[in-house]
C-alpha cells in the first residue's frame, strides 16, 4: 500500500520492445482488465505502452472501457483536456524518434556495406576476422580448414564423412560449434569465400579477400546440385555405419563408403580404402557394406556384452546414479547465468548495429558467445539427469540390447556408435579376411577375428522388449559414460 494504491500484480515483458504486439504479459494485462482485477495501471513511460499511436489508442480505449486508468511513473499527466493533448504529443514524438532511429541505423548500415565493411560480428564466416579498419581479413587457421573442406567435397567425400572428419579433428564452426549438415552446406554455398561481399541488396565482387578459387567453388556447387538431384542415392551414402571407424589394415588409411551401378542397373554399396581411391597405391580389396557391417555388429555384441561385462557396467552405472544430486539449485543458477550473458550479447549487437564497433567490442562478443555455448552445454547435461534406476533393471536393458534385431539399421548403428572404437581389416589370402577390433570398454578392449570364425556366428535370438524399445536411448547415455 503506497500513495493510496495497492499493487495487485506486475506484468513484465523484459527485453521485449514496445514496438511489437508479441508481448505475452501485456496481452495478459488487457485480458485481466476485462475481468475487473484492478482499477489502474502504472506504466514506466509512454513509449512502453504500444508500438504506434493507432495501437496506443486501441489499447487505451479497451482499458477505459474496462474502467482502468493509466498512470506514467516518469511522465505524470494531468487528468485534464490539456493532459490528453500533451500525452498525444509525447506519443507522436516517441513514435517519430523510434522510426527515425531505425531509419538512420539502416541508412548507416547500408553506407557501411557500400564500403565493404563488416556488419555484425556474430555472423562472421569461418576463415575471416574483422580488422581494425572494420574490413574482412583472412584468418590463416580458419582459412586452412575452409580450403580443406572444399577440397574434400570436390574430391568426392560425402557430407557425413567430412562432418565426422572435422569433428574428430576438433574443428569448430565460426560460432564455436561442432559441424553438422546444415553448417557444412551453408559453408559450401557461401560465395564470400570467392571474394563476393553481400549485405541486403548490396553485392560487390572482390569486396573481400577470397579464400578459395572460383574454379574450386564452381566445382563444389555443381557437385551440390548433382547430389541434391540424386538425394535418394546420397541418403544411402549417409548410412555407411562404419564411417570413421573402419580402416585398411595394410596402409592404415580410412575406408570410405562408395556405391556403383552394375550393367543390370543394380546399385552396390561397399567400403573402399581411401588411399586406393585417391592414389591407387594400396591393393586392399573393397568390402561389401552390408556383409562387413553385420560381421562387426555380431562380433562386437558377442565379445563386449558378456554376462561379466553386463554385471560390471550395471555396477558402474549405479555408482554414477548414486552420485547425482536431485538439487536443482545448480541448474537454476546456470539458467540465470544464461539470461545475463544473452542480455550482454544483445546489448553489444545493438551497439554494432549503430556502428559502434572496435577490436575490443569484437573480442568481447566472441568471449560472450563462447561463454553462452559453454553454459548451454552445462544446462543440457544437467537436464539430462535421469530418475534413479536399479541394478537389475540396468542389466535387463543390457540383455535386451544384446538380443536386438541384427537386421534393424538403427540397432546396428547404436551398437557400432556406442561399443566400437575402430576396426582394421586385412586381406588374408586364401583364408579370406582378418579383423582387429578395438572396443570402447576398459580392460581387454581388443580382439582379433579370422575369416574362418565368421561362419561360426549364429544369428542371435530376436526378442521384443517394449521397455527396451522405448528406453534404450536413455540407457545408451550411460554406455557412453561408462566405456
Amino acid at each position: 500500500m503506497k500513495n493510496d494504491m495497492t499493487v495487485i500484480n506486475e506484468y513484465c515483458d523484459r527485453a521485449i520492445s514496445g514496438k511489437t504486439d508479441n508481448r505475452p504479459s501485456f496481452q495478459r494485462l488487457i485480458k485481466d482488465s476485462e475481468k475487473g482485477q484492478f482499477d489502474a495501471v502504472i506504466m514506466y513511460t509512454l513509449d512502453r505502452f504500444a508500438r504506434n499511436r493507432y495501437d496506443s489508442a486501441i489499447y487505451k480505449a479497451k482499458l477505459k472501457k474496462n474502467g482502468v486508468k493509466i498512470f506514467y511513473a516518469k511522465q505524470p499527466m494531468p487528468d485534464t483536456p490539456e493532459g490528453i493533448i500533451l500525452e498525444s504529443v509525447l506519443e507522436g514524438y516517441a513514435e517519430y524518434y523510434s522510426e527515425n532511429l531505425s531509419r538512420n541505423i539502416k541508412r548507416g548500415m547500408r553506407e557501411n556495406a557500400l564500403q565493404c565493411l563488416a556488419i555484425g560480428g556474430a555472423g562472421m564466416p569461418l576463415g575471416y576476422v574483422v580488422g581494425e579498419d572494420r574490413k574482412y581479413k583472412v584468418d590463416p587457421v580458419g582459412a586452412k580448414i575452409v580450403q580443406e573442406i572444399f577440397q574434400m567435397y570436390a574430391d568426392g567425400m560425402s557430407a557425413t564423412q567430412i562432418i565426422n572428419h572435422c569433428n574428430e579433428k576438433g574443428y569448430k564452426t565460426s560460432r564455436g560449434n561442432a559441424f553438422n549438415k546444415n553448417s557444412l552446406r551453408t559453408m559450401l554455398k557461401n560465395d564470400r569465400y570467392i571474394g563476393i561481399y553481400r549485405y541486403s541488396d548490396v553485392v560487390i565482387e572482390g569486396g573481400i579477400p577470397p579464400i578459395i578459387s572460383k574454379e574450386l567453388f564452381d566445382k563444389v556447387q555443381a557437385t551440390l546440385q548433382h547430389n541434391f538431384s540424386a538425394r535418394a542415392r546420397n541418403k544411402a551414402k549417409d548410412d555407411y555405419l562404419l564411417t570413421t571407424k573402419l580402416f585398411c589394415g595394410h596402409c592404415g588409411s580410412a575406408m570410405v563408403g562408395e556405391s556403383g551401378t552394375s550393367k543390370s542397373g543394380k546399385v552396390h554399396h561397399y567400403y573402399k580404402c581411401i588411399d586406393r581411391k585417391r592414389k591407387h597405391q594400396c591393393k586392399k580389396a573393397v568390402e561389401k557394406k552390408d556383409w562387413i557391417e553385420e560381421v562387426v555388429v555380431r562380433f562386437t555384441v558377442q565379445k563386449v556384452l558378456t554376462d561379466e561385462n553386463i554385471e560390471r557396467i550395471a555396477i558402474k552405472a549405479m555408482e554414477i546414479i548414486e552420485k547425482e544430486s536431485a538439487d536443482t539449485t545448480y541448474l537454476q543458477g546456470l539458467q540465470d547465468q544464461l539470461k545475463e550473458v544473452s542480455k550482454k550479447i544483445k546489448n553489444i549487437m545493438t551497439a554494432i548495429e549503430q556502428g559502434i564497433i572496435t577490436s575490443t567490442t569484437k573480442d568481447r562478443l566472441v568471449e560472450l558467445e563462447e561463454e553462452k555455448n559453454n553454459i548451454e552445454g552445462q544446462i543440457a547435461r544437467e537436464e539430462m539427469k535421469k530418475p534413479l534406476l536399479t541394478k537389475e533393471r540396468i542389466m535387463f536393458w543390457l540383455h535386451s540390447f544384446k538380443s536386438g534385431d541384427i537386421d534393424n539399421v538403427e540397432y546396428r548403428r547404436r551398437v557400432i556408435d556406442t561399443l566400437v572404437n575402430s576396426v582394421y581389416v586385412y586381406d588374408n589370402g586364401d583364408k579370406g579376411r582378418r579383423f582387429v577390433f578395438t572396443f570402447n570398454i576398459s580392460g581387454q578392449n581388443t580382439a582379433t577375428l579370422e575369416c574362418s570364425d565368421i561362419a561360426c556366428f549364429a544369428p542371435p535370438q530376436k526378442y521384443r522388449f517394449l521397455s527396451f524399445l522405448v528406453e534404450s536411448r536413455y540407457f545408451l547415455h550411460f554406455l557412453t559414460l561408462l566405456f
